[in-house]
């Protein structure tokens, strides 16, 4: 009994401590760049613009704490598409963290991105929701070393702070939406990745029926 009491213990630990993590400014390290040279990953962008009551504009990365901001898990082939949830949050400066952009280094395939509201709630619960967080699903094709997914439109409800301003306490799954912010994509990439040719444009789309998988894709998708 004492066995199992302190492994649910460690658990929470592990846990917690992908909760509250730091999100990360900074672009992909030696080792991450030396395998996107290689194409055998790929650096995806997205974009986060988001609303909450009467339409208010809200930033998606203002906090300092991981579990402050909106999150992610990511699906793939060695999942078996079930999101796990990154223990990062990554930018490529300061100002594009501002607007809303983040980026993650995939391995060419098929992936799944689940989109997680800030916490809320005690721990249990929170993982609980975000078993059930919907997944949209990014295909990173197989020759592209730098990959747009588009912009998601994100709205919530929000809890009023103590100390001024509001901090998401949900998303509307239904009115959460795609959209193409292409050009900005392509400039932002390209200014800081000259080196890594052209940016692929592959619009995420929400998961419907079964989940499929393929790593690496079989054929390039635009």
């Amino acid at each position: 009994m004492q066995r199992l009491h302190d492994f649910r213990l460690l658990l929470v630990a592990v846990f917690v401590s992908h909760l509250v993590g730091c999100a990360s400014t900074g672009l992909p390290d030696a080792k991450e760049r030396a395998a996107v040279d290689a194409g055998e990953k790929a650096i995806v962008l997205v974009r986060l613009q988001c609303t909450i009551e009467n339409r208010q504009p809200y930033e998606a990365f203002s906090h300092l704490l991981m579990d402050d901001n909106i999150s992610f898990g990511v699906g793939s082939f060695r999942t078996g598409g079930e999101p796990e949830r990154l223990a990062l949050l990554r930018f490529l400066s300061p100002e594009s963290r501002r607007n809303g952009w983040t980026y993650f280094v995939l391995p060419h395939g098929t992936h799944y991105l689940a989109i997680y509201p800030p916490r809320r709630t005690d721990v249990f619960t929170y993982m609980r929701e975000t078993k059930n967080a919907p997944r949209w699903r990014i295909d990173v094709p197989q020759d592209a070393r730098l990959v747009y997914a588009g912009t998601l439109q994100v709205s919530g409800t929000s809890d009023s702070l103590l100390v001024g301003g509001a901090i998401m306490r949900s998303i509307r799954t239904e009115e959460t939406s795609v959209t193409n912010d292409e050009a900005l994509a392509r400039e932002l990439l390209s200014a800081e990745f000259p080196d890594f040719g052209e940016v692929r444009t592959v619009l995420l789309r929400p998961q419907r029926g079964p989940t499929i998988l393929h790593s690496p894709l079989p054929s390039p998708t635009r």
